[in-house]
């Protein structure tokens, strides 16, 4: 008996469907395969379905009927266009789309996390470059963590590494744990409520870091709770810029530039990335 499942699953392309589905890419294929069937329907309408069923279901289990149709997409479309179909995480850190956060959108101003933690001594001017995160104080305008919020991050890492994920991103969310999922797709950590998507970070290391960072702030400023959870989210990622050890395998750190290839598009950012497990810490897009 032929396991049609298998079969199915053989001809399926992951990187190029479901979550990685490049609409543009979908969008140009469809039209390519109504084209042909219209031109075969002229010659022969009976085999009109025949061409049309198997290019659909190309599409669907590869992502895409021409060859290279993903590298010409990214070639020949406006980054623009490709950036409003994008389904890869935003470089930029934690984005919240939980229905509560979507309900108080229009209330809820952004923060700016440089000016917030030098208000609130959460950092200062560089001493030095002798140690620790003065090696990053280009990305941080030569700003350097407070050496107490420094080692209350650190210590809250530790902690945390090595939890129980589901119930800690919960938590950072405030919702049931119950209904929290949290995978690893393509090196990214997603996190989803109900099934939608919640939060979504570069790493495992960015969400240990953020997470870390939400309970040192929240410890350490008295107005924390007062802030909108999309707000508390931004400056606990906004804490990543200092890291001076890989929150994932405690090892050291470099700041580069880098290319990042996603489903539809390519773009530059500056990366934080720990030099020993090659985790993605931080990503700002030039």
């Amino acid at each position: 008996m032929i396991n049609i499942t298998g079969s199915i699953d053989r001809l399926r392309q992951p990187e190029y469907t479901g979550d990685n589905r490049c609409i543009p890419c979908t969008v140009v294929n469809v039209a390519i395969a109504g084209a042909l069937t219209a031109a075969v329907a002229v010659v022969s309408a009976p085999l009109a379905p025949v061409v049309l069923g198997p290019s659909l279901a190309a599409i669907y289990l590869r992502g895409y009927l021409v060859p290279g149709t993903p590298s010409l997409t990214k070639r020949y479309f406006p980054d623009w266009l490709l950036a409003k179909f994008d389904k890869a995480p935003e470089p930029t850190g934690t984005a919240l789309e939980n229905e509560r956060d979507e309900e108080a959108a229009g209330d809820v101003e952004s923060v700016d996390p440089e000016r917030f933690f030098l208000e609130h001594d959460v950092v200062a001017p560089c001493a030095g470059t002798g140690d620790g995160d003065a090696a990053h104080g280009d990305a941080a305008d030569d700003l350097c963590l407070a050496d107490e919020i420094r080692t209350a991050w650190r210590d809250a890492i530790d902690g945390l590494r090595d939890g129980d994920r589901k119930r800690q991103v919960a938590a950072f969310l405030e919702v049931d744990p119950e209904t929290v999922t949290v995978t690893r797709t393509n090196g990214h950590a997603i996190a989803r409520v109900d099934g939608r998507l919640a939060a979504q970070w570069e790493s495992d290391a960015a969400l240990v870091a953020d997470l870390a960072g939400s309970r040192t702030l929240g410890d350490r400023l008295p107005n924390w709770e007062s802030l909108a959870l999309e707000q508390r989210s931004q400056l606990a990622s906004g804490l990543r810029a200092f890291a001076e050890r890989c929150p994932a395998c405690d090892g050291p750190v470099s700041l580069d530039a880098d290319t990042v290839e996603s489903c539809c598009r390519s773009y530059e950012v500056y990366a934080i990335t720990c030099d020993d497990c090659s985790a993605r810490v931080l990503e700002v897009q030039q």
